[in-house]
């Protein structure tokens, strides 16, 4: 049985409300705390509720699974989610989307160079934890599950708002990147990677490709500073463009397996 199979609604529902339950407890710590002037700027140890909170998606993910009999414990889980095995071409997939959006943001909004580029692979490695191991659950469980009942695209466009309204709290975090910054951009910026990373699990199967790119792309922003959350035209015209090279490569691969068929 193909593991997408496996998840049901009761694993949808129970997924997010595991997720949204160790992000509300975490970051809402942050955030109180914040109130009286304690920090991540000044208590270094509220980076652990941060941190928490960003890998929720993936420990709801394996509690889900896991008390759900879907996987056998935590190896298995981990074989399911850093599924390493894949063609070139899929790899390929996996690092071309993020290139496109970067150098789209680049060359509409300017950048400032920032870190050398040697530094990337140690940045990507570090990213697959704080930020890329989300896939674990939106691109592992949720996607799979919209995919199922309403289609690729409806699919992606709800996952959108689901991802959105989970990163929200971040926005009144002091000393995280979105902190104050502008929520809708964000969220503009949201729709794109969600439909590429749809694109992704829709093509490979593979929630480690998904991980990969959102480790690239949350690499990008310390090589390449440009203004990710204050351009309109620029995260407009980026995600627009992501939007249709996805719905394209989706149905020329679909076309594809058909003829195969």
């Amino acid at each position: 049985m193909d593991k997408d199979d496996t998840i049901n609604l009761r694993v949808f529902v129970e997924h997010l409300l595991i997720t949204f339950l160790i992000m509300g407890v975490c970051w809402g710590l942050c955030i109180v705390l914040s109130v009286f002037d304690i920090t991540i700027r000044n208590c270094f140890w509220l980076y652990i509720p941060w941190f928490i909170g960003g890998i929720s998606p993936a420990i709801a993910s394996f509690i889900v699974l896991k008390k759900n009999r879907i996987v056998n414990g935590f190896i298995d889980w981990l074989k399911h989610v850093f599924d390493f095995k894949h063609k070139i071409w899929s790899y390929l997939l996996a690092i071309t989307f993020p290139i496109i959006q970067v150098l789209m943001m680049c060359l509409i909004s300017g950048f400032k160079l920032g870190l050398q580029l040697y530094w990337l692979p140690l940045m990507i490695l570090a990213m697959v934890f704080a930020g890329g191991l989300e896939e674990a659950g939106w691109r592992y469980i949720t996607y799979p599950f919209l995919r199922k009942k309403c289609g690729f695209i409806l699919a992606a466009l709800i996952v959108t708002i689901i991802w959105w309204v989970w990163h929200m709290p971040l926005f009144f975090i002091p000393a995280t990147s979105q902190y104050h910054k502008d929520f809708l951009v964000f969220g503009i910026m949201v729709l794109g990677m969600s439909f590429m990373l749809a694109a992704i699990r829709e093509i490979t199967g593979s929630v480690w490709l998904c991980i990969l790119c959102h480790a690239i792309i949350n690499s990008a922003g310390n090589f390449f500073h440009y203004d990710m959350y204050g351009s309109y035209l620029a995260s407009s015209i980026t995600t627009a463009s992501l939007m249709i090279i996805s719905i394209i490569i989706v149905l020329i691969y679909r076309r594809f397996y058909l003829l195969r068929e």
